[in-house]
């Protein structure tokens, strides 16, 4: 049985026993205390709790690794440098457009769960000077108190830093990417609980709270489609047009084969070789700079999953009845951007990393147990609109640097 089909039977089991517990079994001092409190809360405690345990570790790890790995950017000069910044260009507004469209809806069940919020003080402490709050005067100081900026920063520099003498520390290069090997390889050992993680929470939920959990749940679900589609058409559409002038009826009518691949496996690492061959066949790009662009693209290009995590962090907020400030609203800008550069291709990655913005806010772990359910399915749609990124911006800078067949470009398929 796939994964998907396990998380979606271990979804609707969960959500029917969490049901019929609270209609036909509640009030039970004993199924409330032992069943529920207890067993369930234990099993989606420990599921959390190695999200915690692993996420910090990963991502420092991850974006040593990634930055070192795009150490080409500074011998590609003008050409790496335009690929980079366009990709977290992108990265920028598809976070900013879900946070944006977010703002407009209102879900009902504000302040359902309030009981196991605890607020941050560093992060509240270190809001007072988002500038001097990215910097760790002590690392070990940041990492002991899960200050996420803090460790990303220091991530950064140290992946900086590496780049310039790479050449010298092979040592330390190969350790870094066997860490982040076995770290990506212990995500997927995670992972795979969550069936286990999925009934175990919504049972608890349903049982607890009924049906009221619905129509967030449901809300926040089409939110996430509707950015989605809106990147995909509209961003990309405006890049293509104010960027390189090229074709956007074309672009678009030689995505349907990628986009299908990548939604099947949900992996952005995996689709690179597919990726390739259709920028190189279908769209003319230069294989010398297509062989560049398109890993990096799956490195650091997370568009759909920055989306994923501006729309999860508003809705769980909301959800918790946490108002998020401005500030707030920067924080996850920057975490989410910055963290896209360490997550992972591989399916479900990103709802490792939505944890490191609800610790940066506040808001309790908990929550993303309860979107798991919906999250395999998203998960293949953002996975489309990654890659769909990835290949945009190849475009884009191929045909600025004259590495693009046009004739091919424009060429429709059969």
């Amino acid at each position: 049985m796939s994964f998907t089909k396990k998380v979606l039977i271990s979804m609707l089991s969960g959500i029917a026993a969490g049901i019929l517990i609270s209609n036909f079994v509640l009030p039970n001092e004993f199924v409330e205390y032992y069943f529920i409190n207890q067993i369930l809360y234990t099993i989606s405690s420990l599921f959390l709790i190695l999200l915690k345990m692993i996420v910090l570790p990963l991502i420092f790890v991850s974006i040593i690794s990634g930055i070192v790995s795009i150490n080409d950017v500074s011998t590609l000069g003008r050409l790496g440098i335009k690929t980079f910044s366009l990709y977290v260009f992108t990265t920028l507004i598809a976070i900013t457009l879900a946070l944006f469209i977010s703002s407009f809806v209102s879900y009902d069940s504000i302040g359902v769960i309030t009981d196991s919020i605890q607020k941050n003080d560093i992060v509240n402490n270190s809001q007072q000077n988002i500038i001097l709050g990215i910097f760790p005067s002590n690392f070990f100081s940041a990492l002991a108190n899960g200050n996420v900026i803090q460790v990303l920063a220091f991530a950064i520099f140290i992946g900086v830093a590496s780049s310039y003498v790479k050449k010298d520390i092979p040592l330390f290069i190969d350790l870094i990417d066997n860490l982040n090997k076995v770290f990506n390889k212990m995500v997927m050992i995670i992972i795979q609980l969550t069936p286990i993680a999925v009934f175990a929470l919504l049972t608890k939920t349903f049982a607890t709270e009924g049906t009221e959990v619905f129509v967030p749940l449901i809300k926040y679900f089409l939110v996430v489609v509707i950015v989605l589609i809106t990147h995909f058409v509209l961003t990309y559409s405006i890049l293509l047009r104010l960027f390189s002038n090229l074709n956007i009826y074309s672009f678009y009518s030689k995505l349907k084969a990628l986009i299908i691949f990548t939604f099947s496996t949900s992996s952005s690492n995996a689709s690179i070789p597919y990726t390739l061959n259709t920028v190189i066949q279908k769209y003319g790009v230069k294989k010398s700079f297509a062989s560049f662009s398109i890993p990096l693209g799956a490195t650091i290009n997370m568009d759909g999953t920055a989306i994923m995590q501006g729309c999860a962090a508003y809705f769980l907020a909301s959800y918790y009845g946490i108002n998020l400030a401005f500030s707030d609203m920067i924080t996850i800008i920057l975490t989410a951007t910055i963290a896209s550069i360490g997550t992972a291709g591989i399916p479900s990655a990103g709802i490792i990393m939505l944890s490191l913005i609800l610790t940066e806010l506040g808001i309790p772990l908990e929550g993303i147990t309860l979107l798991l359910g919906v999250d395999r399915l998203l998960d293949m749609i953002r996975t489309s609109v990654n890659v769909t990124g990835d290949t945009c911006i190849t475009c884009i800078v191929a045909r600025s640097e004259g590495l693009l067949n046009t004739k091919d470009y424009n060429k429709l398929d059969n």
